[in-house]
């Protein structure tokens, strides 16, 4: 009988034949799928596609890129939330642009640190 910790679908079977020309179960684990963007779903680039333990041995350079949201978000969505907040944040500091329709991106918002619009707006 296998050990019971193989003993379970979260490892990959593999039938291997024996030089004896016996059937036997390999138990190997699973690749873990790219990262991927938590917003827009691309795949991420920069990030390596390693178990944890694997992850454990990179370096600190290696393990993420160092811009803000790294390992989260896309460049696109990273540049997207900036211009958002930009936006939010000339709305409510300078009355002349308080005209400015800003509809609430509650995609991005989850991003940002609770309560950062609280110090800007006037309620």
């Amino acid at each position: 009988m296998v050990k019971p910790m193989l003993r379970t679908r979260t490892k990959k079977r593999v039938r291997k034949r024996t030089p004896g020309g016996r059937l036997v179960t390999h138990f190997k684990a699973k690749k873990p799928g790219k990262k991927t963007c938590s917003r827009c779903s691309v795949k991420l680039a920069g990030t390596p596609s390693l178990s944890i333990s694997g992850i454990r041995k990179l370096g600190k350079t290696e393990k993420k890129p160092t811009r803000a949201y790294s390992g989260v978000l896309c460049p696109k969505c990273l540049e997207y939330l900036i211009g958002y907040k930009t936006r939010f944040e000339v709305k409510y500091d300078y009355p002349d642009f308080s005209e400015i329709e800003l509809t609430r991106d509650l995609t991005l918002e989850k991003y940002l640190p609770k309560g950062w619009y609280k110090s800007i707006s006037k309620a």
